[in-house]
């Protein structure tokens, strides 16, 4: 087994294609894989560096803490609510699910239900097995020229929508996050809720389970529901008061309600229970062979790619969204990691607000992503566990320190820059930078404007600038064997202060660092090390 191998934690089941992508990755390795209980899940934890579950495996702050190294928490599937996402970002650690993999068998299994449903096929079905021939009891109501609501809008949402439309249905929407240009494209006439319940034949749930969302209908909404009307749940069990639901069933204002998602699951001592107005099924939403395979596929696809720090699609817990481009992004991520770890150095005193500045067309866009790459350079020198794009800010927050972002269209003097201030309670610093054929260049420290790459060992000195200095700091080095790489310097005006950029192919000792302060006429010496 290589040490370099990632190892991964297999949770919950994994379609055969699923695992077969994972185990032909030549720097990954299943650590171990369902069926595993609980005590030896948190046995094989400390080494691994992800897990996949589903819904069944609790990814609760026990588990996120027994895993010392993990990076990735991967669900096969849409719904997270098995997940302690708050837990994890405070720990770096990335979640990741699946939401479009399985919206296909989603809507296709809403229908399923809601035809059902509208043609009492399961009683009718019982009625034939049994030996009856009732034709009279189970006649249905079409949809074609129905109206149904459907509450949120995302992938099933939509999905369910263009379905309706086929049906020769009138699609009504309520998605308080959807702009009205996008309901238009569907051909959805966007309601609030309140308004769209009395209009629609059936109501169709597919919003997440939110703190916002749970309980969305409860007595009073449901009371509010055209009657006759049918409700069909493939979403979340939470979204419904199941209690409330069944007394809208007794009382005749729901002719029937189809679910697949419960409160409980399996719904033991539901009230929804043996009644003929209701289609129940086992959360098949998205059992379907293909969804099963398309989903594993896609988490072990996402898992590895963010094990690798490729790219990191669906990451829900991301301080800024993913919207790819990593490629493109990356050097600039690098260049406001270099600067944070720059402005971090030179900041003496308790760090109290961070002010970071995008200008430029490629930059500004970018600023919240920018601020968090550099909020991961200027803390991970001053942090005890590991810092990442997942808990940067967090940890910021943590340590009391403000941080606000601009962003300008404009960069003056170059096409793009990036910029830093921070305040500590003794005084504050800034940097700027930018790239050069996409290699990181410093351009400004506290006012003095160079080019310098803060690349490897570097070596900042500040003093006079009067003749003489520069050669002394130059003798010295070559006197302790310490080659010079490249040498820049930046001055506000002849006479006053200057300022060494200095890059060294080794550090300089502490002797040495002790000698070079010593100079007459130098007044600060600083070495730090960029890492690779």
């Amino acid at each position: 087994m290589s040490q370099h191998k990632f190892r991964i934690l297999v949770a919950d089941p994994l379609s055969e294609a699923g695992l077969e992508q994972l185990e032909s990755a030549v720097d990954a390795e299943v650590a171990a894989k369902a069926p595993i209980d609980r005590n030896a899940m948190l046995e094989v934890l400390p080494e691994c560096q992800a897990m996949i579950v589903r819904s069944s495996t609790q990814v609760d702050a026990e588990v996120i803490d027994r895993g010392q190294e993990l990076r990735v928490v991967g669900r096969a599937g849409v719904g997270l609510d098995n997940v302690d996402i708050d837990h994890a970002s405070r720990r770096g650690v990335l979640v990741m699910n699946t939401p479009g993999a399985n919206a296909t068998a989603t809507a296709e299994h809403t229908f399923a239900l809601l035809l059902a449903l509208c043609r009492k096929v399961p009683i009718a079905n019982a009625n034939v097995q049994s030996g009856g021939w009732d034709r009279g009891r189970y006649t249905g109501t079409q949809l074609a020229g129905k109206t149904i609501g459907v509450v949120g809008l995302g992938r099933v949402g939509r999905l369910v929508a263009q379905r309706a439309h086929a049906f020769g249905m009138h699609v009504l929407g309520y998605d308080p996050y959807l702009a009205i240009d996008a309901a238009q494209e569907l051909n959805v006439e966007l309601l609030e809720l309140d308004e769209l319940l009395p209009k629609s034949d059936f109501v169709s749930l597919h919003a997440p389970l939110t703190p916002e969302t749970q309980g969305l209908l409860g007595a009073p909404e449901l009371a509010r529901v055209k009657h006759g009307a049918r409700l069909i749940n493939c979403a979340r069990g939470e979204l419904i008061d199941e209690n409330a639901l069944a007394a809208a069933l007794d009382s005749g204002r729901l002719a029937g309600a189809a679910i697949d998602v419960f409160v409980s699951e399996p719904p033991v001592g539901s009230p929804l229970l043996g009644r003929d107005d209701v289609v129940l099924t086992p959360h098949l939403g998205a059992a379907t062979e293909e969804a099963q395979r398309d989903v594993s596929v896609q988490i072990v696809d996402q898992v590895l790619a963010a094990l690798r720090d490729e790219e990191y699609p669906n990451a829900v817990n991301l301080p800024f969204v993913d919207t790819g481009g990593w490629s493109e992004l990356r050097p600039w991520l690098d260049l406001a990691e270099r600067l944070g770890r720059l402005v971090g150095k030179l900041a003496d005193g308790r760090l109290q607000r961070v002010e970071v500045e995008a200008r430029g067309s490629e930059v500004a866009p970018h600023a919240q992503p920018l601020s968090t790459a550099l909020l991961k350079g200027l803390l991970t020198p001053i942090s005890a566990g590991p810092v990442n794009y997942i808990n940067a800010t967090h940890l910021a927050a943590d340590r009391g320190i403000e941080v606000t972002r601009s962003r300008r269209t404009s960069a003056a003097e170059y096409s793009n820059l990036l910029g830093c201030r921070v305040e500590t309670d003794v005084g504050e610093r800034s940097v700027a930078g930018t790239l050069f054929h996409s290699h990181p260049r410093a351009v400004e420290i506290d006012g003095y404007h160079l080019d310098a790459p803060p690349v490897g060992m570097v070596l900042l000195v500040w003093n006079r600038d009067v003749p003489g200095v520069v050669g002394e700091v130059g003798t010295l080095l070559g006197q302790a064997k310490v080659n010079i790489a490249e040498w820049r310097l930046g001055r506000t005006a002849p006479g006053e202060t200057a300022l060494a950029f200095i890059n060294l192919d080794s550090p300089a000792s502490i002797s040495t660092l002790e000698a070079l302060s010593a100079i007459e006429g130098v007044q600060a010496v600083t070495q730090l090390d960029f890492p690779a």
